[in-house]
């Protein structure tokens, strides 16, 4: 967490003081380097002698999923399993703040908890997700159109689109279906799960939130399967563990050869997002860095003749 003082900020801060919920009170906001997409605060709220915490979320550079990003929220926090919302708009999303760490930083903080508890934690959450009911705003992943729009940018050369597509268009030929579409959270990373500082190593299921639901979307479960190990960099050998795990809290039947089909997919779809974001970047090498990694995981796969990290090297050396 980091104060970012700057006359954009400045800007900013007044725009979250000036929120219904923040009236007659005294804000103090704080930068929340966090996220990859959104901008994020803190918010120290006061009033009459009260102390409060809350998580602000800017919306305003993703309008188009912005309404069923608060949609999901809202209904994960009916269920129990997403902090309170406290206000929204299409502009922003404020919730209360759980106080206490990401699974990621609980895990840097404990090196000896195990992958078996985190993967548990998140199978947990994401099974609660896919019980959820959709709504209108909620759109069907096409993983075949998602990843063609990713490559039909400026930052690839003609080449580059030519072997990219090739390469898409063989990985994408596994058999999916629009018959048994959840409510997928889309990004169940260990940034994305919260533990409070109630949370205790021997109840797993206690005291775990789900938190940022800009991808959610329609689609198979395996789909949201394979994108969590996708996103949290594991392999096709954790398929299983994962898929045991999901099926402690699910009677679905998980398919865990589709998971397969849909992980080289979604290595692709998070590597070509990471480059895009990447481009209009500050970090542009941290992005680079992640992609390459993503990259790795699916030329392992050897799904096809060319290899995506040697094919965008330049891209990744940047």
């Amino acid at each position: 967490m980091s104060v970012l003082v700057s006359k954009s900020n400045k800007v900013t801060f007044a725009e979250i003081s000036d929120l219904p919920c923040f009236i007659d009170g005294h804000c103090q906001i704080s930068v929340l380097i966090k996220g990859e997409s959104h901008l994020c605060f803190k918010v120290v709220f006061s009033k009459n002698g009260v102390q409060k915490h809350y998580f602000v979320k800017s919306l305003s550079e993703h309008q188009l999923t912005s309404q069923a990003e608060v949609n999901s929220h809202l209904s994960a926090a009916e269920h129990g399993f997403a902090p309170a919302v406290i206000f929204y708009s299409s502009l922003w999303l404020v919730s209360e703040f759980i106080e206490g760490y990401s699974l990621q930083q609980f895990c840097a903080n404990h090196p000896k908890f195990s992958l078996a508890s985190k993967v548990t934690i998140a199978m947990s959450l994401m099974t609660k997700n896919h019980q959820l009911k959709a709504s209108k705003e909620h759109l069907v992943i096409n993983v075949a159109e998602l990843l063609t729009s990713l490559v039909n940018l400026n930052i690839y050369t003609q080449r580059q689109k030519v072997v990219l597509t090739q390469i898409i268009k063989k990985t994408t030929s596994f058999p999916s279906s629009n018959n048994n579409l959840v409510l997928c959270h889309g990004d169940v990373n260990d940034e994305n799960i919260r533990l409070s500082t109630e949370f205790k190593t021997n109840q797993l299921n206690e005291n775990t939130w789900l938190v940022d639901f800009e991808c959610s979307s329609l689609a198979e479960a395996e789909y949201d399967i394979a994108m969590y190990l996708a996103i949290n960099q594991l392999s096709v050998s954790n398929i299983d563990e994962v898929v045991y795990s999901y099926q402690q809290y699910s009677t679905s039947l998980i398919n865990s050869e589709k998971v397969r089909g849909y992980l080289a997919c979604c290595y692709l779809i998070n590597g070509l997002w990471y480059l895009e974001a990447g481009s209009e970047s500050e970090q542009a090498k941290a992005f680079a860095a992640k992609a390459c990694q993503q990259f790795v995981l699916f030329d392992q796969l050897a799904l096809a003749e060319d290899k995506v990290v040697p094919l965008l090297n330049a891209l990744l050396a940047n």
